[in-house]
Formats: structure tokens, C-alpha cells, sequence
């Protein structure tokens, strides 16, 4: 069979998608998809809950975790605390008082608040109304 430059120009970017849809992935490696929030339920009570939407590694092995909190007017995170993997934390709704190596800050809705590796930080819910922040987890190879 042979295929003119014309045919080539149609089959080469669908031969292309194919492959590219067959290639194996890594066990516990993060799929290519939508999270839908309606899907992914809370759990937790008024006071705190929270949803995980994924964790996994990506194409090189390294390990995210994004998930979501919602905390009462008030309510803490959880106790100071450090851990190896650093976190972005982007806050969606309300005001989170933060934390770091005994600082405190105010970050309101729109705000992204950076804990490094091996800080001690914590965060709460300064305001009146709940708040809610949403947590990515740049785990690398510590899973």
C-alpha cells in the first residue's frame, strides 16, 4: 500500500492520539481526568470536613495530594505540626489565620499561603462564616 504526503497528514496525528491513549501507566500513577466536585463527597461534621480529590504520582514518580477543607467559624486545623513535604494551600472562602514558626498572618479568600518542609505551621478559621482551602501536597518520593 502506499500512502501519499495527503494520507500521512490525516493518519499520523490519529496513529498519534492512539498510542498516546495505549501508553501503560505507572500503578498509582495520577490519571489525565476531571475531579468533579459533585462526585466527591465530605466527610466530616460543621465544625471541620474535608474531601480528598486525588493522590498519586505523576509521570516522573512524584507524589500530589489535593484535597479540601471546610472549617467553622473559629475552628482550627489541627495542632502545630511539621512534616517533610511542603504544602500550597489556596484559600477559596473566608479568612484563615495562619501559623508558620510562630508567626500568625490573616489570608483572606483569594490568598495562597506556602508551608515549607519541615516548618511548623498550622492554620484556623479567623472569621465568622466558614472557610474553606483547598490543600496541594507535594509529596515527592515520601508517598
Amino acid at each position: 500500500m502506499i500512502l501519499s504526503r495527503r494520507d500521512l497528514q490525516f493518519l499520523l496525528p490519529m496513529l498519534t492520539a492512539a498510542n498516546a491513549a495505549t501508553q501503560p501507566r505507572l500503578p498509582g500513577q495520577l490519571p489525565s481526568t476531571v475531579y468533579h466536585s459533585p462526585r466527591i463527597p465530605y466527610i466530616g461534621d460543621s465544625k471541620k470536613k474535608g474531601r480528598l480529590f486525588f493522590h498519586g504520582a505523576t509521570h516522573s514518580g512524584f507524589r500530589l495530594e489535593m484535597h479540601e477543607t471546610i472549617l467553622g467559624p473559629g475552628e482550627p486545623t489541627h495542632a502545630p505540626h511539621k512534616h517533610e513535604h511542603e504544602e500550597i494551600v489556596i484559600v477559596i472562602e473566608g479568612t484563615v489565620e495562619t501559623s508558620l514558626e510562630g508567626r500568625k498572618d490573616l489570608a483572606e479568600a483569594g490568598s495562597v499561603i506556602y508551608f515549607g518542609s519541615n516548618q511548623m505551621h498550622s492554620a484556623r478559621n479567623a472569621g465568622a462564616i466558614p472557610c474553606r482551602y483547598c490543600v496541594i501536597e507535594l509529596r515527592g518520593s515520601e508517598g
